[in-house]
């Protein structure tokens, strides 16, 4: 497609929460929160020609890599939110982008991102085929304390859930999609924690793909301001989150 008319490098879309997408505190579900960065990155691409069905005329598509999220307050059911997004960095096969969730003109939400372009033919990462240089890009414009990083995976769990992905868990380019495991992980904690609203970042490394019926290990690790997971399929990580803890 085209680029849009109305393309900016920094782009803003306004959304209202549904009750669907909260939790029984009338706050919003982590896991639609990540949903609304890649809605919103998906929009802001299409409008500068880099969507998904412009990479598909290449065999490529963008995947999220490493996503890092900074709380410090929930949207609300009813609440209208302006979700930001900018690009840090876009070269070669990657992509940083950054997001912010605003309520009012007050920052709620920080989350930076890791993309790859992939080759849906090979399964494997790809340099971008398409042209960016209209796209300004904003390396001192930072949304979080800390940036997205690669997240320890020597660790050994104290509990492990045994799990078989589902049909409801794939997304468009027919892989568990990113939401997915983030869903799994927090369905394994005491819900006390969420209620409490006490999780205050969120890292997540997305490292191999998982596909319908691959039976995976969820394996947790729980400290008192920390719990660690990986996902496990045939003894390899395709999954790493740690949850921060207020």
């Amino acid at each position: 497609m085209p680029i849009a008319e109305d393309f900016k490098s920094i782009y803003t879309k306004n959304w209202e929460i549904y009750f669907s997408q909260c939790d029984p505190t009338g706050k919003m579900k982590l896991s639609e929160m990540a949903n609304l960065f890649q809605l919103t990155a998906s929009e802001h691409a299409i409008k500068g020609g880099l969507g998904f069905f412009d990479l598909q005329e290449f065999n490529q598509s963008w995947v999220m890599n490493r996503l890092r999220i900074e709380i410090d307050e929930l949207p609300s059911w009813t609440d209208f939110v302006d979700v930001k997004t900018w690009i840090e960095v876009l070269k070669g096969a990657k992509s940083i982008r950054d997001f912010t969730i605003e309520k009012n003109g007050k920052k709620l939400i920080g989350a930076s991102s890791l993309w790859a372009v992939f080759n849906t033919e090979k399964r494997r990462p790809d340099i971008l085929q398409i042209d960016s240089s209209h796209i300004e890009r904003f390396p001192d414009l930072k949304p979080t304390e800390v940036e997205n990083s690669i997240l320890n995976i020597d660790f050994e769990p104290t509990e492990v859930i045994q799990y078989k992905v589902q049909f409801s868990d794939l997304d468009i380019v027919k892989h568990a999609n990113n939401t997915k495991y983030l869903d799994w992980c927090l369905n394994t904690i005491d819900p006390e924690i969420i209620f409490k609203h006490r999780i205050k970042a969120i890292d997540m490394n997305f490292l191999k793909e998982l596909s319908l019926h691959d039976k995976i290990e969820i394996q947790k690790l729980e400290t008192k301001n920390l719990i660690q997971f990986k996902v496990v399929n045939q003894e390899k990580v395709n999954f790493v989150c740690r949850l921060e803890l207020r």
